[in-house]
């Protein structure tokens, strides 16, 4: 299952050319990957013991953003491992794709400063988003 988010251009992320500039699509990802997990897994997700985090994050640029585009952000999760995932997003102005990328993230709990295995609730929410 795809989910797809609004997200908003910001004026500080506008570079000297008029488009978005390309550090910028990566809050983008996250800002999405936040929403996802926000309404799939609840406010009351301890991510203090249950948490992540970004080992990678990469991009394709294919057609720039503008200040005034209407943004929004697909995702879906296209690898599931022991600790880590992977998610592919999509940026997009109405139905024109503008960027895609994707990020690998490793389950972590932040007490103990070590890797975990996928906790088992958000192990379901992820193969939910494959």
């Amino acid at each position: 299952m795809r989910k797809r988010y609004k997200a908003h251009v910001r004026f500080s992320d506008i570079d000297s050319f008029g488009h978005l500039h390309n550090a910028a699509y990566f809050h983008l990802f996250e800002s999405a990957r936040i929403q996802c997990f926000q309404e799939m897994l609840g406010p009351d997700w301890d991510w203090n013991q249950e948490g992540v985090v970004l080992v990678e994050n990469n991009a394709q640029y294919l057609i720039p953003v503008s200040l005034s585009d209407q943004v929004s952000v697909s995702l879906h999760v296209t690898k599931i491992g022991n600790k880590s995932f992977t998610i592919a997003y999509q940026v997009w102005i109405q139905e024109k794709e503008h960027c895609r990328g994707n990020s690998t993230l490793v389950c972590y709990n932040h007490s103990t400063q070590k890797s975990i295995a996928i906790p088992e609730k958000l192990k379901t929410v992820l193969n939910q988003l494959t």
